[in-house]
């Protein structure tokens, strides 16, 4: 589903910079073939920065790893940058919601806000473990 999704918002992406490009339309196929070039581009481009990354000793990736990623790639970060101040910037055309879906907690524990955990301890079963609340920082035993 992961992939899916990504490659949904990545279509959509691809449409919208064609269209900032002055193409009226795109055929699903081409679109599609976009799609994948883009893809792998990216895919290439977080391996060049997550090897810089790790080259220097960190675990996460700064801008300077993904700089050198460019490099890498033969793209001139000027060129780039020219490129970006020459083209019009576009609004993603649909809204994004949070990925991943947070679920409802299902589990038997009490919200935050609701009583303390002393007053509702009828519904944990007895074979349970103590609880700790948070807000008292005390065991709450059942």
């Amino acid at each position: 589903m992961c992939d899916s999704y990504g490659r949904a918002l990545l279509r959509v992406a691809v449409a919208q910079i064609c269209q900032a490009l002055g193409w009226d339309s795109v055929q699903l196929t081409a679109c599609d073939i976009l799609t994948d070039v883009l893809n792998r581009y990216i895919e290439q481009l977080t391996r060049g920065c997550h090897r810089y990354s790790e080259l220097y000793g960190r675990t996460d990736p700064v801008l300077d790893d993904l700089g050198q990623a460019f490099k890498l790639m033969g793209i001139s970060l000027s060129e780039l940058e020219d490129y970006i101040h020459n083209l019009e910037p576009i609004g993603f055309a649909h809204q994004i919601p949070a990925f991943p879906v947070s679920k409802n907690n299902v589990l038997q524990f009490p919200q935050p806000g609701t009583k303390s955990l002393g007053e509702e301890k009828e519904y944990i079963p007895e074979y349970m473990p103590p609880l700790i609340s948070s807000q008292e920082g005390e065991v709450c035993l059942v």
